[in-house]
């Protein structure tokens, strides 16, 4: 493999010393052109994560995530979000981090079953995903039992090869 980047490393330098600008396709799909002299460096990446990848890794999130709420796990649950996270309910409510992880903790919001249903995965230009889904929850929220279709989407950032929400 280093040698295959090696080659194509000379390639490109001699076709761009010939030339004096050079077109580059960024990874989010775009292209970019540079003048000859602006480039320094190229820089390969032999771990390229395809979005097949980010969509398994995603899936697999929302089934920790959910598999953590009906645990009531919560230092689980903390490790999944951005500490400045702000959660939505569907009545409108906000509640910060802190405040969600407690009524988890307390008893207070008590998640028996959560299937999620279709699952649609994006990937952002600014490197996170959003995922967006369907999750049929069965739980007793501040005393009252039942079942709610709820649809939503969450924003995620990979921080030390974790996805982390953030949103």
């Amino acid at each position: 493999m280093n040698k295959l980047l090696s080659t194509i490393c000379c390639i490109l330098l001699v076709c761009a010393s010939q030339a004096q600008t050079m077109r580059v396709w960024m990874k989010d799909g775009s292209e970019r052109q540079f003048a000859v002299s602006e480039i320094d460096s190229v820089r390969f990446s032999e771990k390229e994560t395809s979005m097949e990848q980010i969509k398994q890794e995603i899936e697999h999130f929302l089934d920790d995530w959910n598999a953590a709420m009906i645990a009531a796990d919560t230092v689980r649950l903390g490790a999944m979000m951005d500490d400045d996270i702000i959660l939505r309910h569907i009545t409108g409510m906000t509640q910060t981090k802190r405040e969600w992880l407690e009524e988890v903790a307390s008893g207070s919001m008590k998640y028996h079953k959560i299937e999620k249903r279709d699952v649609v995965v994006t990937s952002n230009s600014d490197g996170s995903a959003s995922v967006s889904f369907t999750s049929v929850i069965t739980a007793t929220i501040w005393g009252s039992y039942g079942t709610w279709t709820l649809s939503g989407t969450m924003r995620l950032v990979k921080r030390s090869e974790r996805w982390i929400r953030v949103e």
